[in-house]
């Protein structure tokens, strides 16, 4: 091979060149990794944000100390429903309920506690309880073990037990009765009759 005559540009003066080659040093791990730059990478890959850093929550939802101010605020202010029905226990709530606006014809069975808020004609087939609420109006003959009569009832009423009648109820016909409750207002077009001896006992 031939030499070209005079000095390299990139070689200083006696020779020595201006760049030293690096050499790498043979690696420990035989996929060409170092220790050092293996560590850095696993811990990168298997790093996860921690989940109550301000940084990882949603902006929505504003700082931990706020959200917690709210959940606070909203079980003091959270209070139970009253019971909806005056006058009947908890756990009497009623298992069938006419609802207002509502018109039914015919027979109609039920075992504990029927609610009337609408338009009732025909023969209820029960022993249990009726309510029949101020926009209620029932046109049949009632027989059953308690009642209370808030709207309107076209028909006789025949209870073993306590027979109630609120203000603004309106009755158009015969009552009988072991236990009779009369509120200001009500209107009776009818016979009534209370017989304490037959009521039943609980």
């Amino acid at each position: 091979m031939f030499r070209r005559p005079g000095k390299n540009s990139n070689e200083k003066e006696g020779g020595a060149p201006f760049y030293k080659e690096e050499q790498s040093s043979p690696s420990a791990y035989p996929y060409g990794h170092s220790s050092q730059e293996s560590g850095d990478v696993s811990s990168r890959v298997f790093e996860t944000p921690l989940v109550n850093s301000p940084a990882s929550r949603p902006s929505h939802l504003g700082s931990e100390r706020n959200w917690q101010t709210e959940e606070s605020w909203i079980s003091k202010k959270t209070t139970p429903l009253p019971h909806p029905f005056q006058g009947i226990k908890k756990g009497e709530d009623p298992e069938t309920t006419l609802g207002e606006g509502v018109t039914f014809r015919g027979e109609l069975r039920f075992e504990r506690l029927l609610r009337i808020d609408g338009l009732f004609e025909g023969e209820l087939l029960s022993k249990g309880k009726v309510i029949v609420g101020p926009k209620g109006t029932l046109k049949a003959n009632i027989n059953l073990k308690e009642a209370i009569i808030e709207g309107k009832v076209i028909g006789n009423i025949t209870v073993e037990g306590r027979l109630e009648l609120r203000q603004g109820a309106s009755v158009e016909g015969d009552i009988k009765a072991a236990s009779l409750s009369v509120d200001d207002g009500v209107k009776i077009m009818g016979l009534v009759e209370v017989d304490v001896a037959n009521e039943t006992v609980q």
